[in-house]
């Protein structure tokens, strides 16, 4: 409680504060360093520190603390950050969402998680429809693992994701592009698969497993674990696009999606098989955060690679 001798200091209203600097502290908190947070947003390092010491004033709080050559974000950094992004989404969508996205005339950069099976099947098409409809765009790809990348999508760093998701989290928006099933691919010439493949041989054949989305059981040990049954795995890769090479080259056998095993077949001449136990479908989707649901720009490229997956399952 103040003394008589101390007045109270009243909290800051909206009104007092300088909204510029929302964007100081979405690019600190998302850069973790003064310099590359001014670069970000065009401002000099003097200016963003300054920022920076009007924000831990304002914020009551440090924001970012340093950790031997790094910055780390403060309890409230990590708290805020996914919020500030969202808000500024939301701003920019209010006040600039009416302005029509040309692609023809767009020069913006996309980035996009995806893993080498979507990557082998969706993004050739879509690379090539970008290349005549948008040709200043660019298109940047990384790697993901598992869940669907939420605290990036959240914080600006990508802009959707493509994939088979063990996890969707509840603040992403979601959509189907297309199903695949499963089929088995051996080498021509394996001596010792014969010219129908029995569940008993498929048991008493050596198996490469691929390790996508994650390291656990694949879905034809699940499979097989519900009639008590197991099969002897002895190559296991994190790549759709490296196993057939493998296959080609041994006696194993693999089982993977069927559009990729249609195209290794050609590709490594193997031979293609139908598994001989029932594995369901899987379905691969397309995640984004929800606060770019009606930004022009990010609609415009959901649509293109919807479209890229709706020639993909015609075929």
């Amino acid at each position: 409680m103040p003394t008589s001798s101390e007045p109270s200091r009243s909290l800051p209203k909206l009104s007092s504060i300088d909204l510029n600097l929302l964007l100081a502290l979405e690019a600190l908190l998302h850069a973790g360093n003064v310099t590359a947070a001014g670069r970000r947003i065009g401002l000099s390092q003097p200016a963003m520190s300054h920022a920076l010491g009007r924000l831990r004033e304002l914020l009551g709080d440090p924001l970012l603390v340093r950790e031997g050559r790094t910055m780390r974000r403060t309890a409230l950094g990590e708290r805020i950050a996914p919020q500030l992004r969202e808000l500024l989404a939301e701003i920019e969508s209010v006040l600039l969402g009416h302005r029509r996205f040309t692609p023809a005339d767009s020069t913006r950069s996309f980035r996009i998680a995806t893993n080498d099976y979507c990557g082998a099947l969706l993004v050739p098409a879509l690379v090539a429809d970008l290349r005549r409809t948008a040709p200043g765009v660019k298109v940047e790809f990384f790697a993901y693992r598992g869940y669907a990348p939420a605290h990036e999508l959240a914080l600006g760093e990508l802009d959707l994701a493509l994939g088979v998701f063990l996890h969707v989290d509840h603040r992403l928006a979601s959509q189907e592009l297309f199903r695949d099933g499963f089929a088995c691919v051996v080498r021509r010439g394996n001596p010792r698969v014969g010219k129908e493949l029995t569940l008993e041989r498929f048991l008493e054949l050596d198996h490469a497993l691929i390790t996508a989305p994650d390291y656990g059981p694949g879905i034809v040990d699940v499979a097989l674990q519900a009639r008590g049954l197991q099969r002897r795995v002895v190559a296991r890769v994190p790549h759709f696009l490296v196993a057939p090479a493998l296959i080609a080259k041994s006696d194993l056998i693999l089982t993977l999606p069927k559009r990729v095993a249609r195209a290794a077949a050609r590709t490594h001449g193997l031979r293609l098989l139908a598994p001989p136990l029932e594995l369901a479908p899987f379905a691969v989707q397309m995640v984004w955060y929800t606060s770019s649901q009606s930004d022009p720009a990010s609609l415009w490229l959901r649509q293109r690679i919807g479209e890229a997956a709706k020639r993909l399952a015609r075929a």
